[in-house]
């Protein structure tokens, strides 16, 4: 059997992952367990007197369960039985960590946790279909928090104890960028910001006329030094106005035609004529241009440092709890 349960490092904005899927590394998924085969007692172990209850545990089978079945397994008794002991292994480190950052005097503050919980909200369409995502994964919002300021916890220790002490040979950041050359390789770019005036349907030639007229009075106005993003925003007919008619980067071949040929022949602050396509009467400003070639080892250096610093942070974390867990008093009992 894969190892289901092994540890490995959390960063607290991975968490904002569990509502889109069942993959949360130290936070707990929160899955409303079934009845599984298994007998666990009801505390699982102890961490310097704090229990791990066995409510915990079986949340963890469960998901365990739930995602070898997705590939078409199921575990065994015995199977089951190691992942068990497995979750208890992990839930141990999770103590370790969390108890080791109150001695240190780590906190959350309330006002960090609802930002980071204002910021998981804001992925979905509104408060209800969060609220109902959260009861997907089995969870009420106040156990979504607890959960949360526990992995951001964690977080702050790791960066307070463990990053720090990942030192990164220069001659292994420039090896790791010869060596991974075509992750660097980038197409020319460019970032353009739109105008849509739409032609009434079924209106004609006149209509297309007026659309026009309607257009060439935007674009004299830009022409004087009004503000591209302004006038999007005040008279475009696109989704886009909201946004200042921003398009973002794009490159050759991935937009219409239309707007890739006017995009790719203006300057950086040129605005095109105006130009039909199937959508309306369009203007086009382009804002910005990144180069395509190879980005130099000085423009990606900050990223593969990061790169490889969370590489070793796993093994580092691994070190650091296993010396936690040489001076821990720890009970297990299944």
């Amino acid at each position: 059997m894969t190892s289901p349960g092994k540890m490995k490092v959390c960063f607290a904005l991975f968490i904002l992952c569990t509502l889109l899927s069942a993959s949360a590394v130290w936070a707990h998924s929160g899955h409303k367990h079934d009845d599984l085969p298994i007998s666990l007692p009801d505390v699982t172990a102890k961490v310097n007197g704090a229990e791990i209850r066995k409510e915990v545990i079986l949340r963890e089978l469960k998901k365990t369960v739930a995602s070898y079945k997705k590939k078409g397994m199921a575990l065994s008794a015995d199977e089951l039985k190691t992942a068990a002991k497995m979750a208890i292994q992990d839930e141990i480190s999770r103590s370790l960590l969390v108890q080791k950052g109150g001695e240190l005097g780590l906190g959350v503050s309330d006002a960090t946790l609802e930002g980071k919980i204002a910021e998981v909200r804001g992925r979905f369409k509104s408060e209800a279909v969060f609220l109902h995502k959260l009861s997907d994964q089995g969870m009420t919002l106040d156990q979504y928090r607890d959960e949360l300021r526990t992995d951001l916890l964690m977080d702050a220790l790791i960066k307070k104890e463990i990053e720090p002490g990942i030192e990164i040979d220069p001659k292994e950041m420039k090896a790791y960028y010869e060596d991974n050359l075509s992750k660097y390789q980038g197409e020319e770019k460019v970032r353009a910001s739109v105008i849509l005036i739409k032609i009434r349907p079924n209106s004609g030639s006149e209509g297309e006329r007026e659309a026009i007229r309607k257009i060439e009075s935007i674009l004299e106005q830009v022409k004087i030094g009004t503000d591209f993003g302004g006038l999007a925003r005040k008279f475009s007919q696109d989704s886009l106005a909201e946004k200042d008619g921003d398009l973002g980067f794009f490159a050759r071949g991935h937009m219409l035609p239309a707007f890739s040929e006017q995009a790719f022949s203006l300057k950086v602050g040129e605005v095109s004529d105006p130009f039909k396509t199937a959508h309306g009467i369009h203007l086009l400003k382009v804002t910005d241009r990144t180069p395509g070639g190879t980005r130099s080892y000085e423009d990606v250096r900050d990223s593969i440092r990061e790169t490889l610093v969370k590489k070793r942070l796993g093994q580092a974390t691994q070190d650091y709890v296993k010396a936690l867990k040489d001076k821990a008093d720890i009970k297990t009992y299944f």
